[in-house]
């Protein structure tokens, strides 16, 4: 087999359960990691049996809300391993008010959600008050918009499939990240994370443009009918009353200058995406 020079090679992926599991473990064999992929069921009910010197990327708290607890036992699970770098999937959801400027690392997390609260959780039982402390790169992510059924791409074309109305925060603006978008960061932090790169920090990532739910849903609309044709018609429909701002643009400067890892638009790739999900709720619904 042919040596990567990462040190080390092995990558352990705690998987969501959901739509990112696939791709990161693809993203991370394509480079030369060689891939333990374990569930939260296996890690949540059993010991871990992490080799130790391992590269750890934890996607446990991507599971979405309904699997809470089970990602706070991964990460109490993982404080103590003896792992050679760890790199946790985190989110904007941390930050819970509307604000007017760009959320660098520095800002105070501040959640106002269930859901926002078990983010921070998860960074607090790995991190304590200081990642540096315990050797723990967190990437927090913008609003992930294909990951699951339930996500914005899903719920617009299946709203398009069905003729069913779509209604959408058009006040609130965020940076969405798409899975592959992704998978191309936490896989390029992996490969400098087993590379030399420090080994702890906090990094913002999300896509270079910000846009609305309804921006981004027009947009998809856009690519349905640039494959399809004209017959696909959308009802989209702002949220009434119109809600309070709750707007959280990432800045990420920092991940930029630490791994030299830069943006790319929410655009890129969407007709993709798009693709795929109307093959899948397609099969799904027939």
């Amino acid at each position: 087999m042919h040596h990567t020079g990462y040190q080390p090679d092995t990558a352990v992926l705690i998987g969501a359960g959901n739509a990112i599991d696939g791709p990161l473990q693809k993203g991370l064999q394509r480079v030369g990691f060689r891939v333990q992929l374990l569930g939260l069921e296996q890690i949540a009910a059993a010991p871990l049996g992490i080799r130790e010197g391992s590269l750890v990327i934890n996607a446990a708290s991507c599971a979405g809300s309904a699997r809470m607890h089970e990602a706070r036992a991964v990460c109490e699970a993982l404080r103590n391993q003896p792992c050679a770098a760890l790199l946790h999937l985190s989110s904007y959801g941390v930050f819970g008010r509307a604000r007017s400027r760009k959320i660098d690392e520095e800002t105070a997390p501040e959640p106002s959600s269930e859901i926002g609260r078990h983010w921070l959780d998860c960074e607090r039982i790995l991190t304590g008050s200081s990642p540096a402390e315990y050797g723990v790169s967190i990437l927090r992510l913008g609003w992930q918009v294909d990951r699951s059924e339930r996500a914005l791409l899903a719920r617009v074309i299946r709203g398009l499939l069905n003729h069913k109305p779509v209604t959408l925060d058009d006040v609130s603006r965020g940076n969405p990240v798409t899975v592959a978008d992704l998978v191309r960061v936490a896989v390029a932090m992996a490969q400098q994370l087993a590379s030399g790169a420090p080994k702890s920090g906090i990094y913002h990532y999300g896509a270079a443009d910000n846009c609305s739910a309804m921006e981004f849903g027009r947009e998809v609309v856009d690519r349905v009918r640039s494959l399809y044709g004209e017959d696909y018609a959308a009802d989209l429909r702002p949220v009434e009353p119109a809600p309070e701002d709750r707007s959280s643009v990432l800045s990420c400067e920092r991940l930029r200058d630490v791994f030299g890892i830069q943006q790319r638009s929410w655009r890129q790739g969407l007709t993709r995406q798009v693709e795929l999900w109307l093959e899948r709720l397609q099969k799904a619904e027939s």
